[in-house]
């Protein structure tokens, strides 16, 4: 960033250079300087959801309605990939004191990381389910899988598979379902795809299980 800076203060001192030649570059260095600007922005936020406080917001949610929602925001983006996405529930509501802000975050770190697994198309799937004393959520797809070498140390953070991550958004995902008195683990194999799977405890005080119209 630094260097792209540097050279848009020096085209802008540039006296002989021609004025539309001088915006032109300009722009090309803004545009590159803001892109860096949100990559760093983006790292320093979830630098500081990784190591600032984890203060939850617990509402009662039903985590069906999370699921359709979060498909439904990435249906085009997923698409446009070759990706199908399909969620999977059961016919109740399945209702857990979560922060719902958090918990969508959370899960769009792990599809975002299975579309980026696909890089060719794909299927993904997000089951919901009751596995009492837990509430259930699986993330499945047919990706790339991980490599051996890189299981056990994809929770780390900093740790990242791809040229530009910043190896956080896991560690963020894990912290948050942690934070929640959950447990986040993952069975993958290579070639044939990926399964994230988050657990919630239950609230003995809501009714779940119960078939509603």
């Amino acid at each position: 960033m630094m260097v792209n800076l540097q050279l848009l203060t020096e085209d802008l001192q540039d006296e002989h250079a021609e004025p539309s030649d001088t915006r032109r570059r300009a722009l090309v260095r803004i545009g590159v300087v803001r892109r860096e600007a949100e990559r760093l922005q983006t790292l320093f936020d979830e630098f500081l959801s990784l190591a600032g406080p984890c203060r939850l917001r617990r509402t009662s949610v039903d985590l069906r309605d999370v699921v359709n929602r979060l498909i439904s925001f990435l249906d085009p983006t997923l698409k446009a990939a070759g990706i199908t996405a399909e969620p999977i529930g059961p016919e109740y509501s399945l209702i857990c004191p979560v922060d719902e802000q958090l918990l969508d975050q959370a899960l769009l770190n792990i599809v975002l990381n299975a579309s980026d697994a696909m890089p060719g198309g794909g299927a993904l799937s997000i089951e919901v389910r009751r596995e009492a004393p837990w509430a259930v959520i699986s993330v499945r797809d047919t990706g790339t899988g991980i490599a051996p070498e890189d299981r056990a140390r994809i929770f780390e953070p900093f740790f990242s598979t791809k040229p530009k991550g910043t190896g956080l958004g896991l560690s963020v995902t894990e912290r948050v379902i942690h934070e929640h008195g959950g447990n986040l683990t993952f069975e993958t194999a290579v070639g044939k795809g990926t399964t994230f799977t988050i657990r919630f405890p239950l609230d003995p005080t809501l009714s779940n299980g119960d078939r509603v119209s």
